[in-house]
């Protein structure tokens, strides 16, 4: 049985994210890493509707929702209008299906001339600016 969606986690701001995550799965290959990158971090919390059937996994802080795992390969954070474009321009993609402001990152290329992503960079800076946004009106 799985567990219940935290309530703090349910506001306008998540509503998309919740929205489209509802019925996905994330395997434990793209889960870990999202775990490790936001471990250094201060007050997050993550969620798991159902570990053992390995569903979508976020994190969030004051909560908001600023990361998730989906899949085999989608990790995707929610960060501010400059680091969005920085993200895009690096190689992230735009994630409209969770808002305007969410990027998916590949963190496993198979081009050795390409760099890996900094998951502990985009983590932080999505952290940040969740850290920054006012959840009220």
């Amino acid at each position: 049985m799985g567990q219940s969606l935290p309530a703090t986690l349910i506001n306008r701001i998540n509503a998309p994210v919740l929205a489209h995550v509802k019925n996905l799965s994330a395997h434990s290959d793209i889960a870990e890493p999202l775990l490790a990158a936001v471990k250094p971090l201060g007050d997050v919390q993550s969620f798991c509707p159902e570990p053992s059937a390995y569903r979508y996994l976020v994190v969030s802080t004051n909560g908001i929702i600023f990361g998730l795992a989906l899949g085999m390969n989608t990790l995707a954070f929610r960060l501010d209008a400059r680091m969005k474009l920085r993200a895009l321009a690096t190689g992230a993609k735009a994630y409209p299906e969770c808002g305007e402001n969410w990027v998916s990152v590949l963190p496993l290329g198979n081009d050795a001339d390409w760099p890996a992503v900094d998951l502990r960079f985009w983590a932080l800076k999505a952290y940040a600016h969740a850290r920054e946004t006012d959840l009220g009106g």
